[in-house]
C-alpha cells in the first residue's frame, strides 16, 4: 500500500529550483526516505530527469557508513556532478 502524501510532495514541488537546501524532519518512522526516496524520486523520474543525475544516500543504512562525513559526502556529489556535467 501506497500513502501518497501529496501535500508535502507540493511543498517540495512548489520550493524545487529555489537555491534553497531542503530539510525534511519528523519522529522517527514517520515516512521522511519514503518521501525522498520513493515518492518524490518518482516524481523527478516522471519528470524526465534522468535516473543518472538523482543522488540517493541513506545516511543511517550501515553501508553508507563513510558517507557520515561531510567531506566525503561533499565529494561524491562533486564527483557524481562533473560526470553528468562533461557528458
Amino acid at each position: 500500500m501506497r500513502i501518497e502524501r501529496t501535500s508535502y510532495l507540493n511543498q517540495l514541488i512548489a520550493s524545487q529550483n529555489n537555491g534553497l537546501i531542503k530539510i525534511i524532519t519528523g519522529i522517527r518512522r514517520c515516512g521522511k526516505s519514503y518521501l525522498l526516496f520513493n515518492i518524490f524520486y518518482d516524481y523527478l523520474i516522471s519528470q524526465g530527469i534522468d535516473n543518472n543525475h538523482i543522488i540517493k544516500i541513506a545516511l543511517d543504512d550501515v553501508l553508507n557508513e563513510e558517507h557520515q562525513h561531510l567531506r566525503l559526502v561533499h565529494r561524491v556529489i562533486r564527483t557524481n556532478c562533473q560526470i553528468h556535467l562533461k557528458a
